[in-house]
């Protein structure tokens, strides 16, 4: 489905397709909490989270949203894959993965600052983790990881920077669309102690899926991102060596050497922009390979200073190699479709929504 005549219904579908994950959350929420399962030892933690982590990411964010853009977008199986970014895989994508470290440590600072914003209001939060086994359990670790790093890397990358940023790049630009899905991926945790960081995350997610034109380096630094913060936990809960002392390394610094704090944290910043511009110089070495080798075979517009392609034209082709300006010449500007009231009405609806939820997490602490 390609041009303006299929974006309406475009964004209908992703409409409900935010609608399976927004409610999701919800009712299993609701389900987890109202239904706890087993006598509250980890194992039975686990299992809760295991039934949450399950349905939620499998069902509402992956399951029906597929569903929905397979159906009722009218799209092949591998036409869902392509409309949410799931293309174009290249090897200097696992860069992405130590990014995703350095996102951790990042992620560490922002939730830090924004959980003492959250106390000068007078939040409360009372932890309610149970603690883990007093002897590692490897069967545990392995369906933590997979819970916490795995579906969701998959799952909810598929329904925030699949579907959703594709139509909303139809409308916007690339600063209205990172705006955008970090605000929605901020409110769509629905939890106040999550809200801020997750958003960051979200807009730093959909701006490498629209740089690198793929959704893989977002899915990586996801699962990286969160297999780091499982893994921490086990290394500090079990004095591993690597990773064992780390927040208690954080904490007496912060105390004592608050300018050693601040230095890691620019140099951690400064290797993730590193990385980030070695990507996007590699996808843009390989763009430029790429249009030297088609304009090569191609013919030249004199009048119009215009690269004439070869054989039929074909927008998607066209799209794929970034040659918009050279196809269509220099002064070519990016159609934009203008979404009416109705057509934005459901998302709109979501979003008063997921405000609602999150304010009630500040408010009762619910849903932990």
């Amino acid at each position: 489905m390609t041009g303006l005549d299929g974006t309406k219904r475009d964004i209908r579908a992703v409409s409900y397709a935010l609608c399976s994950a927004v409610f999701g959350v919800i009712v299993m929420r609701l389900v987890v909490w109202f239904a706890p399962i087993g006598s509250g030892d980890y194992g039975s933690q686990l299992g809760s989270s295991a039934l949450f982590s399950l349905c939620t990411q499998l069902v509402f964010f992956l399951g029906v949203p597929f569903i929905i853009y397979r159906y009722y977008g009218r799209r092949s199986f591998k036409g869902v894959l392509e409309y949410s970014s799931f293309k174009g895989f290249k090897p200097y994508h696992l860069i992405a993965l130590p990014l995703g470290v350095c996102v951790f440590f990042i992620t560490i600072g922002v939730s830090s600052v924004w959980s003492a914003l959250l106390d000068l209001t007078g939040y409360n939060y009372v932890p309610s983790s149970t603690p883990m086994p007093e002897k590692f359990n490897f069967g545990f670790f392995a369906a933590e990881i997979l819970l916490t790093a795995v579906l969701p890397a998959v799952c909810e990358e598929f329904v925030m920077r699949g579907g959703f940023l594709t139509t909303a790049r139809r409308t916007f630009g690339t600063v209205g669309c990172v705006v955008l899905c970090g605000v929605a991926f901020g409110l769509f945790h629905q939890n106040v102690r999550q809200v801020f960081y997750t958003a960051c995350f979200g807009a730093f997610a959909a701006f490498l899926t629209l740089r690198l034109k793929s959704i893989f380096p977002a899915v990586l630094v996801h699962f990286a991102n969160n297999f780091m913060s499982v893994y921490i936990d086990h290394a500090v809960e079990y004095d591993w060596a690597v990773g064992g002392g780390l927040y208690d390394f954080l904490g007496q610094t912060a105390g004592a050497r608050i300018w050693l704090v601040a230095l890691s944290a620019l140099t951690v910043c400064a290797l993730a922009v590193g990385l980030v511009v070695v990507m996007l110089y590699l996808k843009e070495r390989r763009v430029i390979e790429n249009k030297k080798s088609v304009i090569g075979e191609s013919a030249f517009d004199v009048t119009n200073k215009r690269v004439v392609l070869t054989g039929e034209l074909d927008p998607e082709r066209i799209a794929a190699l970034e040659m918009e300006k050279e196809v269509y010449g220099a002064d070519y500007a990016e159609e934009r479709y203008k979404p009416s009231a109705r057509d934005v009405m459901i998302v709109v609806a979501l979003g008063v929504t997921t405000v609602l939820t999150t304010v009630f997490t500040y408010v009762w602490g619910f849903f932990y």
